[in-house]
């Protein structure tokens, strides 16, 4: 983190950092300014409270996400080479986030419904996953809009799933396996 950015910046990349490794609950405000190294009096002028900061740490996640993800497939030309390379992006993202899973819902499993427009969020961020999904597949399947949306939710509950699996093992064996469960799915599209 750079020492010379600003104290709002300094809060939110403290506390993205924090809330992943260490979990919403178990982070304190205490423990984000001292390691921001900035005074309370900031995060309530910046943020307000700490579900405030939680929402501003989803949005930012979010955006980050996505510019990532953007970023990893610009490369690719077609729907399907960008819809199957979105299985790479995550193995890669396993394996450098040490097998942590998805900050979303992880932060799901914190807060529940004890704060509705944190969940808004986390659910907003899983929304525009499955458009993101319904929209590759869209193009891959031209002619059956609702074949393309059964086969992109397949696609998106494969993705989530890997996801989960590879925290619990601690290994990309199930994103390699929905991978390949998700090309065997595009090439019997009709």
């Amino acid at each position: 983190m750079a020492s010379n950015s600003n104290p709002k910046d300094r809060i939110l990349q403290t506390a993205s950092k924090l809330f992943y490794a260490q979990g919403y609950n178990a982070t304190g405000i205490n423990q984000i300014l001292e390691e921001a190294n900035v005074a309370k009096a900031s995060l309530y002028t910046h943020y307000g409270s700490k579900d405030d900061l939680g929402i501003a740490y989803v949005k930012a996640a979010r955006e980050d996400w996505f510019n990532a993800l953007n970023s990893f497939l610009e490369k690719n030309s077609t729907s399907m080479e960008k819809l199957l390379r979105c299985f790479d992006f995550l193995e890669r993202n396993m394996r450098l986030n040490d097998y942590k899973g998805c900050r979303f819902i992880n932060l799901l499993a914190e807060v529940s419904t004890q704060n509705a427009e944190m969940r808004k969020e986390i659910v907003d961020h899983k929304s525009t996953l499955r458009a993101f999904f319904q929209n590759l597949v869209s193009d891959i399947i031209e002619d059956d809009k609702a074949k393309a949306n059964q086969i992109s939710d397949s696609i998106l509950l494969l993705f989530e799933g890997a996801i989960v699996q590879s925290k619990i093992h601690l290994d990309v064996w199930p994103v390699k396996t929905a991978k390949k469960t998700a090309t065997t799915l595009l090439n019997t599209k009709t």
